[in-house]
């Protein structure tokens, strides 16, 4: 089964490649190109495949997850653990970035911090006369959109490009690298769990929106579930880099401002914590982010990383809606992969690609529940 979800997994990693942007010329090399121009014309041109292609990796991804934690006491002790985790995200290292533009609006907003020399807080892309990255850069018509930690994060892999495109790409992904390693080992730190690491670290909706499409929560979690785990470590001095790390994590992106107040609640535990933090998120997730814009799956990697260190057996039903919750959003890139457009029916098909097997879900533990009773 291990070797069937590695294969599994290359082969997410090639097909991922059919979505480079036109605009985009990662390399000139023949060998390249010869494995590109086919991935390109199965997902453009074979819109219906590619799509079926998508849900039954997906599909074969989540099956083979349940399996995993399943049996994960079974099949891992700690260095297994984090050499199969690592392996695992080693691949996907080198995964194009494929169904999402984040990536590129982060490489773009630190050219124009630390190339260009410019406040991404008042320049946007768009105004830089001839910036080659607009090409494939979208929402370029907008100042920077997160706070001034992750804009000085963003550096190291700027630097490490060295003005290389493909080389940037990859750097940007190795800092999500790191962060899903280091979010996998606090996680084992709050709970002393496998399973619990396995819970958010095979989850596929981290694999595909942290480890191939590379968006930013990742390191905002990071620092938050640090400062947690300081914030109730003894000593005056644990509590003060907790509480600057939980600081950092809201000027990487505003959502976990939202567990300031919990900072000023006398004797609140551990487990109150983390549980208080799971609601506030996900008010955050259902309501106020599809207020601004709609409901974008990688935000659900705030919540698996809380579930992941929530008691199992006394929050089954949380943690059980957040495994169907990470399913339900992940469909949501589907109307557009069958499409090509994201207007017309897409909004209301991603609705419903969400909703069903939540409400399935929904019906289950009230099934479940009347069986009981009865």
């Amino acid at each position: 089964m291990i070797a069937v979800y590695i294969f599994i997994c290359v082969l997410f990693t090639f097909f991922t490649y059919g979505y480079i942007d036109t605009n985009l010329h990662l390399s000139q090399s023949t060998f390249f190109l010869r494995l590109q121009q086919p991935l390109e014309a199965l997902v453009f041109q074979m819109r219906p495949l590619a799509t079926l292609i998508f849900f039954m990796a997906l599909s074969s991804l989540f099956v083979l997850y349940e399996w995993f934690l399943k049996n994960s006491e079974k099949l891992f002790n700690l260095k297994k653990l984090f050499l199969f985790i690592s392996g695992i995200a080693l691949i996907f290292l080198f995964s194009f970035p494929a169904f999402s533009y984040d990536i590129f609006n982060y490489i773009t907003t630190a050219k124009v911090t630390f190339f260009h020399k410019e406040n991404p807080y008042l320049v946007m892309p768009v105004e830089i006369a001839n910036e080659p990255y607009l090409a494939f850069t979208r929402a370029a018509n907008k100042v920077a959109l997160y706070g001034p930690v992750w804009i000085l994060l963003t550096a190291i892999p700027h630097y490490l490009g060295a003005g290389d495109i493909w080389q940037t790409i990859i750097a940007f992904k190795f800092l999500n690298f790191f962060t899903y390693l280091l979010l996998s080992y606090l996680i084992y730190q709050m709970t002393k769990s496998v399973r619990s690491v396995l819970f958010f670290a095979l989850n596929p909706l981290v694999l595909i929106e942290i480890l191939i499409s590379s968006h930013n929560d990742s390191t905002m979690m990071a620092f938050l579930l640090l400062g947690m785990l300081l914030w109730f470590s003894k000593g005056l001095g644990k509590k003060l880099i907790g509480l600057s790390a939980i600081f950092a994590s809201m000027l990487i992106k505003g959502a976990t401002i939202v567990v300031a107040p919990l900072l000023f609640m006398k004797n609140i535990s551990k487990e109150k914590f983390l549980f208080y933090t799971y609601l506030l998120l996900a008010f955050v997730f259902f309501i106020a982010a599809p207020l601004r814009e709609e409901l974008y799956p990688w935000y659900a990697v705030w919540l698996v990383t809380i579930a992941a260190c929530l008691d199992r057996k006394k929050y089954s039903l949380l943690i059980g809606f957040t495994m169907v919750l990470s399913f339900a959003l992940e469909l949501r890139h589907i109307p557009y992969m069958y499409m090509g457009y994201y207007e017309g029916v897409g909004p209301l098909a991603r609705t419903l690609l969400t909703m069903i097997p939540i409400a399935i879900y929904g019906g289950y533990i009230g099934y479940k529940k009347v069986i009981k009773k009865s």
